[in-house]
């Protein structure tokens, strides 16, 4: 009698830790921004932007996410100036990167990021922003700014 009482205590411990419910705990929640893009100082265009403005949301970005929209992405935001690193491990499209400064004004261009690669892209300029959008489907140059708001770009 008492080995089964062990066994249904042990067996009660196993399916509550490895129930869905506890395996959600890690889900990272991203807060969606929209924000707008000036090209060339005369086209504006509008996107949808998650943020990954923690050490988390940033390492984990795009990764394991089946397509991205045309007008979506992701926009990665630190506080302050530095020459920043990526990688596409576990993200399924490709990518264009692009580098902004702290006014959000694009300053670098990384093309067309291959998706799964693990080759690390590094920004050749300091940046506290890099945007992140599916590879070859805007016509963003260096010079043309982001704003997006209540960020204050």
């Amino acid at each position: 009698m008492k080995l089964n009482f062990i066994k249904y205590i042990l067996g009660y411990f196993l399916i509550i830790s490895f129930s869905p419910i506890s395996s959600n705990a890690n889900v990272i929640v991203f807060e969606e921004i929209v924000c707008e893009i000036k090209i060339n100082e005369k086209n504006k265009t509008m996107f949808f932007l998650d943020v990954a403005d923690t050490s988390e949301k940033r390492n984990y970005g795009l990764m394991n996410r089946e397509f991205i929209n045309p007008n979506s992405g992701m926009l990665f935001i630190w506080k302050d100036l530095q020459k920043r690193t990526f990688w596409m491990k576990n993200t399924n499209f490709d990518l264009d990167l692009f580098f902004l400064d702290k006014e959000g004004q694009v300053i670098e261009i990384y093309k067309k990021a291959k998706a799964l690669s693990e080759d690390i892209i590094y920004s050749k300029i300091k940046a506290m922003y890099v945007l992140e959008l599916g590879a070859n489907q805007h016509q963003i140059k260096k010079g043309d700014k982001l704003n997006c708001g209540y960020l204050n770009l």
